[in-house]
């Protein structure tokens, strides 16, 4: 990587991730609880309730992927990260 390119990971990009996958089960839920399972959104395309909790699971699980696990797959080595 140049020296003027940034990364486009951000610091809390992880827990972003979480907070996202926590924000997609907690809708899905919430809408199965009201006995809603299919709602078409502005597309026309089905939006499934389970499919917000899938969805926000496998957000959460890929978010917890170590890093160096990450470099491995890639087949580069894992950089490590600078502090300020």
């Amino acid at each position: 990587m140049s020296k003027h390119q940034k990364s486009s990971n951000t610091k809390y990009g992880r827990f972003q991730a979480i907070g996202a996958g926590l924000v997609l089960i907690v809708v899905g839920k919430l809408r199965l609880l009201g006995g809603v399972h299919v709602v078409t959104h502005g597309t026309g395309q089905p939006m499934f309730s389970w499919g917000l909790i899938a969805g926000g699971m496998l957000l959460i699980l890929s978010a917890l992927i170590p890093q160096s696990w990450i470099a491995k797959a890639v087949g580069s080595p894992a950089q490590k990260r600078h502090t300020r």
